[in-house]
């Protein structure tokens, strides 16, 4: 590996999350490329030959960067590709496609660490699938009905015998035109859910039991340091259903995972091929732990500041670390 390893990041231009870590590489002297798919392809070129000497190379103002030389990729929230505005719309939709096959195929083509690679990000993000998972593993999950058909919520609704809540499959975001993005908690249904069950027509809807909580874990991992934040949700009424209704976190005192939740969590992120993942838990009255999703790319840096954890500084030392990332024993690291 090269003495000063190159880290590429690819995200968007305002992106706070990446400046701690872009500090912690360059305390250690990393080379760092960062760029937004946007650029590309009107401001970022990016090359594969084996014409002569086998290459790939990226290209970005004057910098050419040889990708086969990369310790690690961050691919942590870029934005789409930005053609020509003078382009017609069916040239524009085959340049889409074109860039598609080929950026996505020459980057994938790199012999790095990924945290984590996008193929492996969109199938982790399929919250049907990784409970599945997380159930094979000995995972408690909460009971679940997702569907698009009304008929089955009314039967829901008439024979749970407890509380439901809905909750959204990706992320809950609402993008109305002209105003700011909209955010869709999770929230206990009741007897309005019969005056407005048609509308589960529209789209898959989901439903679980509600599941009575001591407190929650948010637990994020980095490589093979986690970093488990007990959330007390209880303590507060916004929180209860829902903790990122608070205002002010909630947070309560360490508490390390168990022995059986680390050995689940690590078979799960290696079934997924995750070397990032923030998973959320409850943790009921009875101590038990309750697995509600994990999320490749979930936020960290809200924690960092207000708990004075190491992530970035992790998550640097991980990127600079490659060129193979490999599972072994767990680190907990407290606050």
């Amino acid at each position: 590996m090269a003495q000063h390893p190159t880290v590429l990041i690819l995200t968007q231009e305002f992106d706070p999350t990446v400046d701690p870590v872009v500090r912690a590489l360059r305390e250690r002297d990393a080379e760092i490329v960062r760029v937004d798919l946007s650029y590309f392809p009107q401001r970022l070129s990016l090359t594969a030959s084996d014409f002569g000497a086998e290459r790939r190379v990226l290209r970005h103002r004057d910098r050419v960067v040889d990708l086969d030389a990369l310790s690690g990729v961050w691919y942590r929230r870029p934005t789409t590709f930005a053609f020509d505005p003078e382009m017609g719309a069916a040239e524009v939709e085959f340049a889409r496609s074109e860039a598609l096959h080929g950026v996505g195929g020459i980057l994938r083509a790199t012999d790095c660490l990924w945290v984590n690679r996008p193929d492996l990000d969109g199938t982790a993000e399929l919250k049907p699938y990784h409970s599945q998972l997380a159930k094979r593993l000995g995972f408690r999950t909460p009971r679940t009905l997702m569907t698009n058909d009304p008929d089955e919520v009314t039967a829901l609704l008439r024979d749970s015998g407890g509380k439901l809540v809905y909750k959204a499959l990706s992320g809950g975001v609402v993008h109305y035109p002209g105003a700011f993005p909209n955010g869709l908690l999770t929230t206990v249904v009741g007897d309005e859910m019969t005056e407005h069950v048609d509308r589960v027509r529209h789209t898959i809807c989901t439903f679980q039991e509600y599941i009575e909580k001591a407190y929650e874990i948010r637990l994020t991992i980095i490589g093979n340091t986690y970093f488990p934040v007990v959330i007390s949700s209880q303590s507060e009424e916004s929180t209860a259903v829902d903790w990122r209704g608070a205002d002010e976190m909630p947070y309560g005192d360490y508490v390390p995972l168990p022995d059986h939740v680390v050995k689940n969590v690590h078979a799960l992120m290696d079934d997924l091929g995750l070397v990032y993942g923030a998973i959320d838990f409850i943790v009921t009255p009875d101590g038990d732990f309750v697995f509600l999703e994990v999320n490749p790319n979930g936020q960290f840096i809200w924690m960092e500041h207000d708990l004075g954890l190491p992530m970035s500084t992790c998550l640097a030392e991980l990127l600079m670390s490659g060129p193979t990332f490999r599972r072994g024993d767990v680190t907990q690291i407290g606050y």
